[in-house]
């Protein structure tokens, strides 16, 4: 007889059939925990936020739209408060217009009337007095100013003419 080789494979309990498969027994077992079934999402609250996200992205334009408006209409109730206020200005001025005295005064300042039998003066320089000698002050031009610049410019360039041939 021929010695055999050791088999390597568990033997068959009976002809035909299958063994039973054996599940390998993990090194460590991990136990799950409260909190590691905590953190895990269920299919419900996925849905629940892609339901959320589908519905955000389908409001958010007309939310934009809606503030965009409410800013527009807050800036025309300013202008509308500010031409109210013109408004009111210029009823005022009417109401002055209509009195006589203002029209007299104001005709008086502005378009210098004069009433009957009085004499108008208008003094032109307010600020000067009459010991100021700032005319004098000032030194008098002999010529134009351009033409004493000319002749400047031709004073420097003839000494440094003169100055570079020595």
């Amino acid at each position: 007889m021929v010695p055999s080789k050791p088999r390597r494979t568990a033997p068959k309990t009976a002809p035909g059939k299958a063994a039973p498969r054996r599940r390998p027994k993990p090194v460590v077992e991990a136990t799950a925990s409260r909190d590691a079934r905590g953190r895990r999402m269920s299919w419900q609250a996925g849905v629940f936020l892609a339901v959320i996200a589908i519905v955000l992205v389908t409001f958010l334009p007309s939310i934009n739209s809606a503030l965009k408006q409410a800013q527009q209409i807050a800036a025309l109730n300013n202008e509308i408060d500010s031409t109210r206020s013109e408004v009111e200005a210029l009823r005022e001025k009417n109401e002055n217009l209509k009195d006589p005295t203002y029209i007299a005064r104001k005709a008086r300042e502005d378009q210098y009337y004069v009433e009957e039998g009085k004499n108008a003066v208008i003094v032109t320089n307010q600020d000067s007095e009459d010991d100021d000698d700032s005319d004098t002050t000032r030194p008098q031009r002999s010529q134009a100013w351009y033409l004493e610049l000319l002749e400047s410019i031709e004073e420097v360039g003839n000494s440094s003419n003169t100055t570079g041939t020595d």
